[in-house]
């Protein structure tokens, strides 16, 4: 809040959505109330359904998501909005920096993310190396964008479920709606990772949360098919379940076996990635990414 608040760009409407918190922070958040700070409180729903919560009262002509711990640079909705100015019709998007602690926000240390973050007048093309097809499977943190809002009126707003990758299907249709991608330098987003990941969805064990990750990926595949032909969109497809695969193995067998299944649909060659250090590389390169995997998970106790 307090860097929402410090914004250089002053003209802001802020809804701030608690989600059924059970410690103090509504009482912290309603601390915040004023004529231009809104503060609603709901039973727990998941953070798409808050996120909708507080489109369904927002007046701004631009939305700027914002998840609990993140924190925006100062000037990222300056620039962000004069960039739409000029190009109404396209998402602004931002670099991002993970931070644990506040003192690595302030060491002017940057990820290079010039690889998959970066202007384009193709929203289709800027996805599909998003997701995969060169090998690189990224990801763009929420809170990177500035979307305007006719946008995500033409797009629809937040699918109705929990899902570690909620984002990534949102923002599918909001890209895939738009004229393109305005990437504006110099901004930053901030994005908070706790220490172990705990209480992160995206770290989530629920299975039913991780078998909408699958729906995701079909969903996602069945835009891209829609939006039109693309001849890397089945190589970013089929990595995305090839990194499911992997990543389910082997905690979640049998959705680990689905996505194998349907990764070897494509006929796609696998992705390069890296499931750990020298010793568990070695191994997979002998004995296959599931004994790698194994190792690796009992090695890890966990």
């Amino acid at each position: 809040m307090q860097s929402v608040l410090a914004q250089t760009y002053n003209s802001i409407e802020v809804i701030l959505v608690d989600d059924g918190s059970t410690d103090k922070s509504y009482d912290a958040a309603k601390q915040y109330e004023s004529n231009r700070v809104f503060v609603l409180q709901q039973k727990n729903a998941g953070a798409a359904v808050a996120r909708n919560t507080g489109l369904a009262i927002a007046k701004g002509d631009y939305i700027q998501f914002l998840d609990a711990g993140d924190v925006l640079g100062e000037s990222k909705i300056t620039v962000q909005v004069r960039a739409l100015q000029v190009q109404p019709r396209k998402v602004a998007v931002s670099t991002y920096k993970q931070f644990t602690t506040k003192e690595e926000i302030a060491n002017g240390v940057y990820p290079d993310q010039s690889d998959f973050i970066y202007s384009s007048d193709d929203p289709q093309d800027f996805l599909v190396n998003l997701w995969g097809e060169k090998g690189h499977l990224n990801f763009i943190q929420t809170n990177c964008w500035l979307v305007p809002r006719a946008l995500i009126e033409k797009a629809g707003h937040w699918r109705n479920y929990r899902c570690p990758d909620d984002d990534g299907e949102f923002f599918a249709r909001v890209l895939l709606a738009s004229d393109g991608i305005v990437y504006t330098p110099g901004v930053y987003n901030y994005y908070h990772i706790a220490p172990g990941g705990q209480n992160q969805l995206s770290r989530s064990t629920n299975r039913k949360y991780l078998m909408n990750t699958l729906l995701t990926i079909a969903l996602k595949h069945d835009y891209l098919k829609a939006y039109g032909a693309h001849s890397r969109l089945n190589s970013a497809i089929a990595a995305q379940y090839y990194r499911f695969a992997i990543d389910m193995f082997p905690t979640q067998k049998r959705l680990s076996a689905i996505a194998w299944r349907r990764f070897k649909a494509f006929r796609e060659k696998p992705p390069k990635l890296v499931l750990g250090g020298f010793l568990i590389q070695i191994i997979a390169k002998l004995f296959g990414w599931r004994t790698a995997r194994l190792v690796r998970y009992y090695l890890r106790g966990s």
